[in-house]
């Protein structure tokens, strides 16, 4: 994993949202405060721009939200876990406790999907999710997180 790109800093375990809406808004200010995007704003924007082509909630409680937007100023990835599952419109329907947040720079776009396409195969792997979904200590988050070779 590109400590550049994930780094602890990025773990955030909210318990303040109940909503997609403030899901959004933690991962935009989260993305705002790490450095990589110039506007928090812009950012949730292109997080609601890319939610209406098609959800980005996955199947057992996982999702990907992303935004490829000219405020991200470098890539990087955040893993954000809700202590209250979040109605997401996933592809089974199910809430969400996990989300990997991206951030992409409008000219890395095939970096990004390598990131998104690596993450996605490691989200198949029960195993890995298991231990995604259940563990709260950030330090083992961050060990979970790095086993995705980006």
């Amino acid at each position: 994993m590109n400590n550049e790109v994930f780094k602890i800093e990025n773990i955030l375990i909210d318990e303040n949202s109940k909503t997609q809406e403030e899901a959004f808004k933690t991962i935009a200010k989260l993305a705002y405060t790490q450095g990589y995007v110039k506007s928090e704003e812009e950012y949730l924007k292109g997080l609601w721009e890319r939610e209406k082509e098609v959800t980005t909630g996955f199947k057992g409680g996982i999702a990907i939200p992303h935004s490829k937007n000219k405020t991200v100023i470098t890539p990087g990835v955040f893993l954000i876990k809700f202590t209250n599952p979040i109605e997401w419109n996933s592809l089974d329907g199910s809430a969400v406790k996990v989300a990997f947040g991206l951030a992409i720079p409008v000219e890395g776009a095939e970096e990004h999907l390598k990131i998104l396409s690596k993450i996605a195969r490691k989200l198949i792997n029960k195993e890995f999710t298991e231990k995604l979904l259940d563990e709260m200590n950030t330090d083992e988050l961050y060990k979970i997180v790095c086993e995705i070779e980006l």
